[in-house]
């Protein structure tokens, strides 16, 4: 019997990027690819909406979708239960999945009931001989990378935030889709689900292409203001150290960038006033481009930019932003 790598994944993008990193650590050992997707109710057309949403096309070759019982909802303990139901059998050789809500209590759960191991914010994961399974995840509060063999089976995963992208489908047999009521396990049956109230996201920072960042070389709020052209210019999303949202709540913590907050993977992160201590540069590792705008010449982002400017932030911003700007009118031309 061929191997299986299992993946579940929140939402239709986390998911599609988990399905594409287990396609390729499935075509490495020849084995096939079962994504794993709760929902509240069968309602006709809501699975295969999300198959093609997430782009399991060519990536998977089956589709469990899980009915919730009454009173349950989506939680480390029901998503757990899936994924061990989905991994029955002595076949599975590892459990993928995307980071989100209960993501990491599910996969804790998930390798104890399999017995198992698990690792979490792996930023890259692969099958290696002798159906095992190394990852790569930070160490010592970002200031490191641990390469680590993960000898028990099945592995279970979680990727880093913004660690892995669905990229572009390319295409292929739809997947088979098969549903199932889930049978929840005794401890799911302990908390009752009142209400539930949607986080409302005012920014994506794990996805964005450029990212603009605060610091505390802003003196007060009212100065964030300053950066709105050119974020707009730049089409960007909004990004903070840590003071900025947990010290001074000038911005809200979904803003955070850095070991306690988002960890970020763009094209281009433009840092503002921020002096870039371990923490912060923890999350920020993954841009292409890093380009850095302080007053002190001894601050560690400086010395960990791709571009450095030694400079006053009120004199830099305004002249890069109307630069933007008339290179904007101009077409582009003009460098």
């Amino acid at each position: 019997m061929s191997p299986r790598i299992v993946v579940a994944g929140y939402d239709a993008r986390g998911t599609g990027a988990a399905a594409a990193v287990a396609r390729e650590m499935a075509d490495s050992i020849g084995g096939a690819v079962d994504v794993v997707v709760l929902v509240p109710s069968a309602i006709p057309g809501t699975v295969e909406a999300f198959v093609e949403e997430a782009g399991l096309a060519g990536r998977a070759e089956r589709v469990v979708a899980y009915e919730l019982p009454p009173g349950h909802a989506y939680s480390g303990v029901t998503v757990a239960d899936a994924l061990v139901d989905a991994a029955a059998g002595n076949d599975v050789s590892a459990v993928v999945l995307a980071d989100g809500p209960f993501a990491r209590e599910a996969a804790a759960r998930t390798a104890v009931r399999l017995d198992g191991a698990c690792a979490s914010m792996c930023s890259t994961v692969e099958a290696v001989a002798g159906n095992l399974v190394s990852v790569t995840r930070p160490a010592y509060g970002g200031v490191a990378l641990a390469h680590l063999t993960l000898k028990a089976s099945p592995a279970v995963v979680v990727l880093a935030p913004g660690g892995a992208s669905a990229g572009t489908a390319t295409g292929g047999a739809a997947p088979a889709v098969e549903r199932k009521a889930l049978t929840v396990s005794e401890v799911a049956g302990r908390v009752t689900v009142l209400d539930e109230t949607p986080v409302v996201k005012t920014c994506d920072l794990e996805h964005a292409k450029v990212v603009v960042s605060v610091g505390r070389g802003f003196a007060k709020p009212a100065d964030l203001e300053i950066i709105d052209d050119l974020v707009g210019l730049l089409d960007a999303e909004v990004g903070c150290s840590r003071p900025i949202a947990e010290d001074f709540k000038w911005l809200a913590k979904e803003h955070l960038v850095g070991l306690t907050g988002a960890t970020v993977t763009p094209d281009l992160y433009l840092a503002l006033g921020i002096s870039g201590q371990v923490q912060h540069l923890a999350g920020i590792k993954g841009a292409k481009i890093v380009a850095a705008v302080n007053s002190d010449g001894r601050s560690p982002i400086l010395k960990n930019a791709d571009y450095a400017l030694v400079g006053d932030l009120y004199k830099v911003v305004p002249a890069l932003t109307e630069h933007l700007r008339k290179r904007k009118a101009n077409g582009g031309a003009g460098g």
